[in-house]
């Protein structure tokens, strides 16, 4: 895997997001870091969170948020369900590359076994074969004036991305596109992302910095809001949600040095991600 010292990408991300270079950014992921080549070895334990909710309750309809360049996730559900679940999935930018869609459906039809759907060349093809439909750039909000309701809002390693204001006004705009039960199923990925690229930091880096010393480093083309386990869920709550289900991993290694800003007599602090299914509270 690509590895390039934190610092340095942090740096070149706030030049990309100063000087708007979101398409220069997107091929270098694709032609140089190789970021966002497709290698699936096998299903991913995530996407099955989301598929057994969805098969536990009976789900026809979901709108996925953050889905990213290849929708693999989207994919391997159109395979799980033979196409019968209908998907709409959703980018703050248009991201969609074809030609990795079509490369994570060969490799996920392969690993489960099923005939190929075929190449994609464009939006008309991933509706016709996967009963996908892409939307990008979309906010959630736009959705409010179609004439329908998703029973289901799927996401995985999209939370940690957005600001305190913005995960509280996507909770409140779900209410409204969303089916009474208001289900959100949702996987977070509360490591430090920039670890993901320097194997010399650990996954907690990120915690040993003040809000403040944070702010040199954080950018809008990898912006981590760096919320804990139990944060999420007092969120969650406040906003008139009751956790269903919630899955968490084992602590990661504990950073030598933890900002006075986090808790860090909680264990919960330092779970390296966990998945959550959540529905409106009952009166």
């Amino acid at each position: 895997m690509f590895q390039i010292n934190w610092k340095l990408k942090a740096l070149l991300y706030k030049v990309f997001s100063i000087f708007g270079f979101t398409n220069f950014f997107y091929w270098i992921q694709k032609y140089i870091t190789k970021r966002s080549r497709i290698k699936i070895n096998e299903i991913n334990k995530l996407w099955v969170f989301h598929s057994n909710s969805i098969e536990k309750y009976n789900v026809k309809n979901i709108l996925e948020v953050g889905a990213g360049k290849s929708l693999a996730q989207n994919i391997y559900i159109s395979y799980k369900f033979e196409s019968l679940i209908k998907q709409t999935a959703v980018d703050i930018n248009l991201m969609i590359d074809f030609d990795l869609v079509n490369e994570a459906s060969s490799q996920i039809s392969n690993i489960l076994g099923e005939k190929n759907k075929g190449k994609i060349k464009n939006f008309n093809d991933l509706k016709t074969f996967y009963n996908i439909d892409y939307k990008a750039p979309c906010a959630l909000e736009s959705l409010k004036d179609i004439n329908k309701k998703f029973d289901m809002c799927i996401s995985t390693t999209a939370l940690e991305h957005f600001t305190i204001d913005d995960l509280n006004k996507y909770l409140s705009d779900l209410k409204n596109v969303l089916t009474k039960d208001v289900l959100i199923s949702s996987v977070v990925d509360y490591s430090d992302h920039y670890s993901h690229t320097d194997k010399n930091i650990g996954a907690l880096n990120f915690l040993k910095y003040s809000e403040k010393n944070w702010e040199k480093y954080n950018n809008s083309y990898l912006f981590q809001n760096r919320l804990r386990h139990q944060n999420y869920k007092k969120i969650f709550g406040d906003n008139g949600y009751k956790i269903k289900e919630v899955f968490e991993s084992q602590v990661a290694q504990i950073p030598k040095e933890v900002s006075d800003e986090f808790d860090a007599q909680n264990k919960e602090t330092y779970i390296e991600w966990a998945y959550f299914l959540i529905g409106a509270k009952q009166n």
